[in-house]
């Protein structure tokens, strides 16, 4: 009698389990659809053959196949075999393409933890770019609506390469800039924010094909002429062009070698474009910006009609910044987000704050110098940038207070509010920059919204609002020369542009003197301190001589079309003979045909020094004398 109690119980156990099991069947069923787990013919259409055989073959036994995997793989990780790992890598993300999280485990995995692993900066770099390059070829395809691959991506260029924290970020950086030099050319260097549009409108609107091109007279006539001379319309050719202009703008290569071609370049061939006008404009008008597209898209995953409307909205944009693919792929992600079946799952405010991050540092650094030669880059202000954070953050309140909202994931519906702590710190550092740049307005402005949210949040007894707009910018500056190499630059470049705008073009010598020696007295402090106190600078973030800085500034503005020429032409007439003397060389060229554009005599608004660099024994920088007060 017990044992049939025991049955009978047993049984009804059972059918409770079961009906139990049936319920929940349905939620499980959409839980795994939701995380891509369910295979199906349509979720194996693009894999490669042999992914797709191994997922559908599987089914339900890949979770253990992964986790196998996964152990062996950390385990052949720590013991420091790390080309073995990658490949155990890449069985899992075959094993689970439709999972997002294992693809950013992975990327994550080879950028942070492997990378770690080696202290060689080339070694480390690889294993970054590996890891961007599993999200950006395979991950991101693999999910095309899901709005944390791109996110991830946004990441690993915002911190890994944009930040500070790896200590080789400097060599990331050169890298990039490199990279994206060598494949687009200096597109934002000198030029206005309209100008630096248009450049990279021509890529935008470039063929799609060769045979586009090869259907025109000369078009046909210029790929016969790279065949003639053994070469092919690929990124190579466009890789050798690019450099060619590189190191003929390189300081460096000037001085050390004078004038000439990089290694490697096709010597017969760039003199045969060089002698042919129309070859050479076919050349460069349309096969490279067709190169240049189709790189963008095949190996990049970029779509250059997404960043022209991008450097539209926010601005002269320059590729090879990371904080501008910060941008281009933390928009991607809110767009997908906005577009997602399950938005109260998302943490939009998250990838809001990604964009405005990228936006201020951008502010902070976004205009870049690279030398080739040295592989040296120099990352500078562009207040410009400035506009687009106000932009980006007026678009953030029109979503949060729109009818679909901006949904926090777990925390709620987003307000207003969560982004007020991020925008003062905007405002603090945009007052000092544009202060600095010479925009007192722009300061004034900035210093005036901040403020009025300290006012909003309770602290209108904020000490660092106390005593006006300059003394403001007296105790943000007392921080900024305590800061590292990058700051430094900033501010001397900075001090050097007020010395020329506010100085030399307004006839104000001592003014000139008084913010270059500011500059020179920080510059003195920090190579002072690292020579007693060893402090770790990478080579490529290292600092050139004082001169060669003073240099580079004055090209700058002497370059910059936005400045107008006749203020250029007074900055020219009181500059000290010695500058001049050091940039004619590299300026005189311009400074002429655009002296002759505008009607002007160019002997007249720019005359040449009387000694030129060219003429002197060695190449050194000449340091500059204090200028002289004229009569």
């Amino acid at each position: 009698m017990n044992d049939r109690r025991v049955q009978l119980v047993a049984l009804a156990a059972c059918v409770v389990a079961v009906g139990v099991a049936g319920s929940l069947a349905g939620a499980i069923g959409r839980e795994r659809r939701d995380l891509r787990l369910v295979v199906s013919l349509e979720n194996t259409q693009g894999m490669p053959p042999h992914v797709a055989l191994a997922t559908a073959a599987l089914g339900t036994f890949r979770g253990l196949a992964v986790d196998a995997l996964w152990m062996r793989a950390g385990a052949l990780q720590d013991q420091g075999q790390f080309y073995e790992a990658q490949t155990l890598s890449q069985w899992i993300t075959a094993l689970q393409p439709r999972f997002p999280r294992v693809w950013a485990f992975q990327a994550w995995n080879l950028a942070y933890n492997i990378s770690a692993a080696t202290r060689v900066p080339e070694e480390r770099w690889a294993w970054v770019n590996r890891g961007m390059e599993l999200l950006r070829t395979r991950g991101i395809p693999n999910n095309p609506a899901d709005p944390d691959l791109p996110m991830e991506l946004g990441w690993i260029y915002f911190h890994k390469i944009g930040g500070k924290s790896d200590r080789e970020h400097w060599y990331y950086k050169a890298r990039l800039a490199r990279e994206f030099r060598e494949l687009l050319g200096d597109m934002t260097g000198g030029a206005t924010t309209s100008q630096a549009i248009d450049r990279f409108a021509a890529i935008a609107t470039a063929a799609e094909s060769l045979d586009a091109i090869r259907n025109t007279p000369d078009g046909r006539d210029a790929l016969a002429l790279l065949e003639e001379h053994g070469a092919l319309a690929d990124e190579a050719l466009l890789r050798m062009l690019n450099r060619v202009t590189l190191y003929g703008q390189s300081v460096d290569a000037r001085i050390r070698f004078g004038p000439g071609l990089p290694e490697g370049t096709n010597r017969p061939l760039v003199a045969a474009l060089a002698a042919d006008e129309r070859l050479r404009r076919a050349v460069l008008e349309h096969i490279v910006p067709h190169l240049e597209k189709r790189i963008l898209v095949d190996r990049y995953r970029m779509d250059p009609a997404v960043m022209l409307e991008l450097m539209k909205t926010y601005g002269p944009l320059d590729w090879a910044h990371p904080h501008a693919h910060g941008i281009y792929w933390s928009e991607r992600a809110i767009a997908v987000g906005r577009e997602s079946r399950h938005r109260e799952r998302i943490n939009e405010l998250s990838l809001i704050r990604s964009r405005l991050g990228n936006l201020q540092y951008l502010m902070r650094s976004g205009r870049i110098e690279f030398d080739p030669l040295a592989n040296r880059i120099d990352i500078l202000p562009d207040p410009r940038f400035i506009a687009a954070y106000e932009q980006g953050m007026r678009d953030a309140i029109t979503m949060i207070e729109s009818d679909r909202g901006l949904s926090a994931a777990e925390f709620g519906r987003a307000t207003a509010a969560d982004l007020l702590g991020g925008y003062e710190s905007f405002l603090q550092q945009a007052t000092v920059f544009a202060y600095l740049y010479g925009d007192e307005q722009q300061a004034a402005d900035c210093y005036d919204k901040a403020r009025q949210i300290a006012r909003d949040t309770g602290r209108a007894g904020d000490r660092l609002y106390a005593g006006g707009l300059e003394q403001f910018v007296g105790l943000k500056l007392a921080s900024v020369m305590e800061i590292d190499i990058s700051n430094l630059r900033q501010f001397i470049d900075a001090m050097i542009q007020r010395a020329l705008l506010d100085g030399l073009a307004k006839a104000r010598v001592d003014t000139f003197n008084r913010f270059v020696s500011l500059a020179h007295a920080a510059y003195d402090r920090r190579y002072a301190t690292s020579a007693t106190e060893a402090i770790h600078v990478n080579p490529e973030a290292r600092l050139p001589p004082f001169p060669r800085l003073v240099e580079a500034s004055f090209d700058r503005v002497m370059r910059q079309e936005s400045t107008p020429l006749l203020v250029r032409a007074r900055i020219w007439a009181w500059s000290p003979e010695a500058l001049r003397e050091q940039t004619w060389p590299v300026l005189g060229g311009t400074l002429t045909s655009q002296a002759e554009a505008a009607g002007l005599d160019a002997a007249r608004a720019f005359p040449p020094p009387r000694r030129t660099a060219a003429s002197t024994d060695d190449g050194d920088a000449a340091t500059p004398e204090p200028a002289e007060a004229r009569p």
